[in-house]
């Protein structure tokens, strides 16, 4: 066998109850995690376990599907009638091993739509049967070159029997949908599959990123292997903590951060992370672990930061915001070169946005009081700071009060490669990377895989 390839299990009795089943990996990418998944699904059965390395392959959708279905029904040509074969990609993953033949009873196959009107193509089940072979036969067909239009692998699909995602099978929902911005349902509802649909991605331009994939389909598995509940990871003695701490006191330079108990799962890892920074560099880190209640307003927390900006410039001679979901992937780089000859630290959203609040410094001057000053007024009056993008979220009111004062005109904007770079552009030489558009779950997942020392 390939070393891709599980040993194959002793051939089960054939009973009505205990079906033939293969577990055919098909992976058009380079997926550790998925093609660990797999296996031990296969290994947990005695399920045969055969994988399609198509990595090195072609990247076009159209003949990505045709080798995956001319394998499925060659798959399916060599197995006795009645088998069943689980077809996995690289972005699925089992969550809740249950035997397939438990979900597959009284089915010729088990097709999943988790997002839109089409099946996803990520986990399908088929039984070899003349029906599924001539459905497959037919799929194929309209795979081949000039043929006609590709509509995409969802739409061919579509035309097959197929569910959707909350039709539960004896309580067991077949295949949920995931991603970085998507509500892990899965974790708490018997879920026996996960797809990775770019389909459902914040913003959708991102597609699949493979680092994501890693981490997620990591921790799936280990929390397979140790009999964990997803995502139970917590902050360690965060309850214990003060509502606010201030290290390395005194300096020229000083971060500020807030989190409140609802994201403490990430907001505790930026917090470690930014005090190891500012310990070896000498800068001053203030820590806010909940809304300041002398400001004398409710809000998410998003809205308070011109007041901590304000109070803090009091003290030191540059004040640097940052997020609770960012990290200093760089801890070796100080940030002084970044300050030289400016009065504001900016850098640029990739969206339409001039810059991004996430990551922003500015130098004690008359201009940067007043333009926070402002701000604070203006967040005040306004009747509703319940939600991080009321009102347009803070980000517009910055870029909105910095135009009106003419410090945006005179700011250079930094590239988001230099620093509060998005995570899913993150490479070795970032410095500040900024994970924003996540679910609180994910984003806690995804910080702690890039910086395991801040999260242990």
């Amino acid at each position: 066998p390939s070393p891709h390839t599980a040993p194959r299990a002793p051939e089960p009795a054939m009973t009505p109850q205990h079906e033939t089943v293969t577990v055919l990996s098909c992976l058009t990418s380079a997926a550790p995690a998925s093609l660990a998944n797999h296996r031990h699904y296969a290994f947990a059965h005695g399920y045969r376990h055969e994988v399609i390395d198509l990595h090195d392959g072609p990247s076009g959708p159209q003949i990505q599907a045709l080798q995956r279905y001319a394998h499925l029904l060659a798959t399916l040509a060599r197995l006795p009638e009645d088998a069943l074969v689980l077809l996995l990609g690289e972005n699925a993953a089992i969550v809740h091993p249950v035997p397939l033949p438990h979900l597959m009873r009284g089915r010729q196959c088990l097709l999943v739509a988790t997002a839109g009107p089409a099946p996803q193509a990520n986990a399908q089940c088929w039984r070899n049967t003349p029906a599924s072979r001539a459905q497959l036969a037919a799929l194929l067909e309209r795979c081949h070159l000039g043929s006609g239009p590709f509509p995409g692998e969802a739409e061919l699909l579509a035309g097959l029997p197929w569910q959707p995602w909350h039709q539960t099978i004896d309580g067991i929902c077949p295949v949920m949908s995931t991603g970085p911005n998507v509500d892990p349902r899965w974790s708490v509802v018997p879920t026996f599959a996960v797809s990775l649909d770019d389909s459902t991605h914040s913003p959708p331009e991102l597609g699949i990123v493979p680092r994501f994939r890693e981490a997620l389909f990591s921790h799936i598995n280990d929390c397979q292997l140790h009999a964990r509940q997803p995502f139970g990871f917590a902050p360690a003695g965060c309850a214990a903590l003060p509502a606010r701490s201030t290290f390395n006191p005194g300096h020229p330079v000083a971060l500020v951060t807030l989190y409140t108990p609802g994201i403490a799962c990430y907001g505790r890892i930026a917090e470690t992370s930014f005090r190891r920074y500012c310990e070896q560099h000498g800068y001053t880190l203030h820590v806010y672990r909940d809304i300041p209640p002398e400001i004398g307003l409710q809000g998410s927390g998003n809205w308070f930061k011109p007041w901590l900006l304000h109070a803090w410039l009091a003290h030191h001679e540059w004040v640097i915001w940052l997020d609770a979901d960012v990290l200093v992937a760089d801890p070796d780089r100080p940030i002084e070169p970044l300050l030289h000859g400016r009065d504001c630290l900016l850098a640029r959203d990739i969206g339409q946005w001039p810059f991004n609040s996430g990551i922003m410094g500015f130098r004690r001057t008359p201009a940067t009081l007043a333009l926070l000053a402002s701000l604070m007024a203006r967040i005040a009056a306004m009747p509703d700071r319940s939600g991080v993008y009321t009102a347009n979220g803070d980000q517009f009111q910055f870029i909105r009060a910095m135009r009106e004062h003419g410090l945006l005109a005179s700011t250079p904007v930094d590239s988001p490669l230099v620093f509060n770079t998005p995570w899913f552009m993150r490479s070795p030489s970032s410095f500040l990377v900024h994970y924003f558009g996540m679910w609180t779950h994910m984003r806690a997942l995804m910080m702690r895989a890039d910086d395991p020392a801040s999260a242990s």
